[in-house]
């Protein structure tokens, strides 16, 4: 079964109780949380042990947090990151400073 993961991150999360996990079409499906970068690359390894093999993160991530993920899993699996089309940064910045 493939196994894939979309992280969430924000230090609010109690990452214990903050998760789920859906099965369809033969994949595993994890919506998971973290509190920190470094929280972010940690979880990038053991996600990667644990034989998963794609995550997507959100946007608070950003393509060098992205990439330190890649790096700290071995390149064992895929790190992508939410983007915005540019027309669209003004208001998704004005929705997330309100």
């Amino acid at each position: 079964m493939k196994k894939y993961a979309i992280l969430l991150m924000n230090p609010a999360f109690d990452t214990e109780k903050d998760h789920a996990c859906f099965w369809a079409d033969g994949i595993e499906h994890h919506i998971l949380t973290i509190r920190c970068e470094q929280d972010a690359v940690k979880k990038a390894s053991e996600l990667a042990d644990a034989g998963f093999g794609a995550i997507e993160v959100c946007g608070a991530f950003g393509e060098e947090l992205a990439r330190k993920m890649y790096d700290a899993a071995g390149h064992r699996l895929t790190v992508g990151y939410v983007t915005y089309p540019r027309d669209q940064e003004e208001a998704n910045a004005r929705f997330w400073e309100s």
